[in-house]
Order: structure tokens, then C-alpha cells, then sequence
């Protein structure tokens, strides 16, 4: 909020503040984490996992800029002048209880029992109609009276009742979808039980509308976290490919689109920084080897280095197509069997202190491993050197 304050107004442009992408990551981990209970060790197709992790950063996003927009309302004063930051705070610590204290328990609740019905609906998925599917409560005295009525409701998974009324039907709903043999329970008639559908997923607000009415989805089908017509979306948005990720129809058609945008290309900086992460941790154990050449210059010895590996990350990933990024780890073995082609020293000074490179030539692929040598001046004036593998390309200049 100090951010909003600062910059006097919201627009998409403010999701890409520092401040407000940690929010977004923030809220991102929170939902994530009970994405990933509710999965727990259930195999999901990796297709469902992929959609799952975006519907759920997609959401954190929105929902942060819903609360940002709506604290942007509390900027000025009735004549328009900025209040105080300290009367701006006091405002909006009730946005931030709303949100992050009331909402956001009960998103996470619903998070967790959405995902762990997405994965069932993984399951069932697999089996087809072999079974069929029994609507089930808690069987306590917290399961309310609308849901109540869906108890034991069994149709068979390709019933159109499964599209709108497979749960979780609301906020902190316990209710889930089991599978059953045939012949052991009777089937439900298919209308009545839409029409009991229809009363559970209904509630009417003071202002007319029917509130219960977002939980119509099935998160296993549509492979979403969250109801795609929550009021952080908008559902009306039928000319964008991401409809359903829309936010709500009080900020204007445009800057929902921008929004939407923007937090799209958030998401992908993110999944590119955790597989990073991820191939880095794996390279590891090369910062511990070394491998032994013959060249031009004599043997020479070549190691590894955090340098080194992240750029060699990035080369994968650039101009060389023919190693996978699952082959970095296995560096040391390629280089040991690559056979020593020339060696060029630089004429340019760098920034870096790389002075020369060593080509070697990798016998069973069209690509060359490229050894940089590092002279750094010590402060005793003697030098000391060192030689690690740098980058990996499809040709030598």
C-alpha cells in the first residue's frame, strides 16, 4: 500500500511495482501450498498439473489487484485531496483484513478440497463409466441444509449433474464425490438431481445476485482451481481467449485485458526462475569435478563453476538445440570424451576476465564445449588462473 501511495493511482501498469509482485508471489505461495496438499501423492496428468499452477497464480494475481484497485479508492479525500499516508493506512487496514484474514481463509480451505477433487476427477477420468460417481457430506452437524439434500446422489461420471455440481459446491464446503459399484447403491434420477443441485449452489445476496452460483464447475474437468466466474473475474469477457480469467466487471473491458496481460507474462518469468532453480541444484555436484585435457597449451584443467553453469544454463536454452537441459548434469562425462580442436586468445579486454577460449568437439553430437580461461590479478600483484566450461554452441567462429 506504501507503493500505491506513492505512485497516487492503479492502473495494470502498478502489477509489475516490486512491491506488488512479491503480493502476487506471496499469495501465489500460500494457494500453492494447499494446492499441492490437496494433490499430495496423487499421479494428475501433467497437462492438469500445468493448468492447475496457472488457474491458481492467476487468481493470487487478480485477487491482488482487486485489493489494490479497491485501496486506490481511499487515496483522496471527498474534495480529491491525498489524505495523510498515515490516514491512508488506517482506511485500508480494513481491505487488508477483508482480504488477507477473512477471504483468504476460506480461498485456501477451498483451494485444498478443490485440488483434492481435481485429482480424483483424474481418476475417474481414467475409469470411465466402469463406476459410478456418489455425491457425499460430512454427515455432521456443520453440513448445511442445501447440501445436505445431495447426499448419495449417484449418476455416472459422463451425467452432465457432474459438470456444475461435483464439489466442493462453496466456500469451506467438506462435501466429495466417491466412486461406487453399480449394483451396490441405485442410480438417482438425472433431473431431480439437477434440480437439487440447482437449490445447493444457490444464494441470493442483498443485491440480487445469486453468489452461489460460481461454484457450477467441476475443477478436475476444467482443470481450474478457483471458479472461473469468481467476482475477482468477470465471466462476460467472451471475445478473449482468457475469459475466465477476466477480473471483475466494475474495472473497465481494457485494463481488464492489460491485467490479465501482464500477470500472464508474470507467470511465465516464474515458471522459467523455478526450472532454473531446478537445473541448477541439479548441476551442483559438478562444482566438485574437474576434468583433465589435452591442448595446445599442454593438459590443462577445467572445472566448474557457479559462473559457468548458469551460463551454460542459459545457452541450452539460447543458441544450442541439440543438448538437453537434462544433460547438464552429466557435463563432466560429455567433456571427458570431447576431443580438443583449437584455442583463441582475446584481444578484447572484458569485464569478466576472460582472456582465451578452448574448443572441444563432442564426438556424438554436432557441438562444441567451449572452456573460457579467467586471469585475475591478485592484490600482491601475482596472477592466478582459472579454466571452466562456459558455454555450449553448434559451431566454432
Amino acid at each position: 500500500m506504501k507503493a500505491i501511495y506513492e505512485a497516487e493511482q492503479v492502473n495494470p501498469d502498478t502489477l509489475n511495482l516490486d512491491a506488488v509482485k512479491k503480493m502476487i508471489h506471496e499469495t501465489n505461495r500460500v494457494f500453492s501450498k494447499a494446492v499441492n496438499l490437496g494433490i499430495a501423492d496423487n499421479l494428475i496428468p501433467e497437462a492438469m498439473a500445468r493448468s492447475l499452477d496457472y488457474d491458481t497464480f492467476m487468481f493470487s494475481g487478480l485477487k491482488v489487484y482487486n485489493q489494490i484497485k479497491e485501496g486506490s479508492l481511499k487515496l483522496r479525500n471527498d474534495d480529491g485531496i491525498v489524505k495523510s499516508f498515515d490516514k491512508f493506512m488506517q482506511d485500508v487496514k480494513v481491505i487488508d483484513d477483508t482480504y488477507n484474514r477473512n477471504y483468504l481463509q476460506a480461498e485456501y480451505n477451498f483451494a485444498l478440497h478443490s485440488a483434492q477433487a481435481a485429482a480424483r476427477w483424474a481418476d475417474v477420468e481414467a475409469d470411465g463409466d466402469e463406476y459410478n460417481l456418489q455425491y457425499r457430506t460430512a454427515a455432521d452437524d456443520r453440513v448445511r441444509d442445501e447440501h445436505a439434500i445431495l447426499n448419495e446422489t449417484t449418476l455416472p461420471p459422463s451425467d452432465r449433474f457432474w459438470d456444475f455440481y461435483y464439489p466442493p459446491n462453496g466456500w469451506n464446503c467438506r462435501c466429495i464425490a466417491l466412486q461406487v459399484l453399480k449394483e451396490k447403491f441405485p442410480q438417482s434420477n438425472p433431473i431431480d438431481a439437477m434440480e437439487k443441485g440447482n437449490l445447493a449452489t444457490t444464494k441470493i445476496g442483498r443485491d440480487g445476485v445469486d453468489k452461489g452460483a460460481i461454484f457450477r464447475f467441476n475443477p478436475g474437468k476444467q482443470k481450474q482451481i478457483f471458479p472461473p466466474s469468481h467476482p475477482y473475474r468477470s465471466s462476460k469477457c467472451t471475445n478473449c481467449d482468457n475469459a475466465k480469467l477476466q477480473l471483475s466487471a466494475k474495472i473497465p473491458q481494457g485494463e481488464k485485458c492489460q491485467a490479465c496481460k501482464i500477470l500472464q507474462k508474470e507467470h511465465q518469468k516464474s515458471k522459467q526462475a523455478i526450472e532454473r532453480k531446478k537445473y541448477l541444484n541439479e548441476m551442483k555436484p559438478l562444482l566438485e569435478k574437474s576434468v583433465e585435457k589435452q591442448t595446445d597449451s599442454g593438459i590443462i584443467s577445467i572445472e566448474f563453476t557457479k559462473k559457468g553453469n548458469k551460463h551454460l544454463y542459459n545457452d541450452t536454452l539460447g543458441r544450442t538445440k541439440v543438448i538437453s537441459k537434462d544433460d547438464l548434469k552429466k557435463l563432466d562425462v560429455f567433456l571427458k570424451h570431447a576431443s580438443f580442436v583449437k584455442s583463441a586468445n582475446l584481444y578484447k579486454v572484458r569485464k569478466d576476465n576472460i582472456t582465451k577460449f578452448y574448443y572441444f568437439k563432442d564426438k556424438d553430437k554436432e557441438l562444441y564445449y567451449n572452456v573460457a580461461e579467467e586471469r585475475i590479478k591478485l592484490k600482491d600483484g601475482k596472477e592466478t588462473v582459472h579454466r571452466f566450461l562456459y558455454s555450449i554452441t553448434s559451431s566454432v567462429k
